[in-house]
């Protein structure tokens, strides 16, 4: 066998080997496709219902992609702090990116039931990477993930 044959057939046999360790690990491509994605707190409305005694914030976020592979939906991690920058409260939010193209695009988010006061603040992120320990919160890893 030839030199060049030999370097052919060991990188042809590595990318196989790439292939099949990707193909075991689905995990691997969610965190690829994720780390494509961001998303930016634009601004959140208080909507409060004193007939029922609750209150709903809506959040307005900018998600972009970078694009690859896209997601139909992705998590985001949400906390609120109070005026001191203090957490008060975190969330994970399953939003649908279906529509989101190369770019971004506005998405509202409904969160109910937080501890919300005047002076609060809200911080919205794609985490990545999702340790494997809680992927299990994040709904494009699948069962399992």
């Amino acid at each position: 066998m030839t030199r060049p044959r030999s370097l052919l057939l060991a990188g042809l046999a590595l990318a196989v080997a790439l292939e099949a360790a990707c193909a075991q690990d689905p995990a691997r491509g969610v965190e690829a496709a994720r780390a494509r994605y961001s998303a930016t707190l634009q601004s959140f409305v208080v909507r409060d219902d004193p007939a029922a005694a609750s209150q709903q914030i809506v959040l307005d976020v900018l998600v972009e992609w970078a694009g690859g592979e896209a997601l139909p939906g992705i998590t985001l991690d949400v906390s609120m702090a109070d005026a001191t920058g203090k957490e008060k409260a975190h969330r994970r939010v399953f939003a649908d990116v279906s529509k989101v193209d190369r770019g971004g695009a506005q998405i509202s988010l409904v969160l109910d039931e937080l501890p919300y006061r005047a002076g609060d603040g809200f911080f919205v992120e794609v985490r990545v990477p999702v340790p494997a320990a809680e992927r299990s919160e994040y709904r494009e890893f699948g069962a399992g993930g």
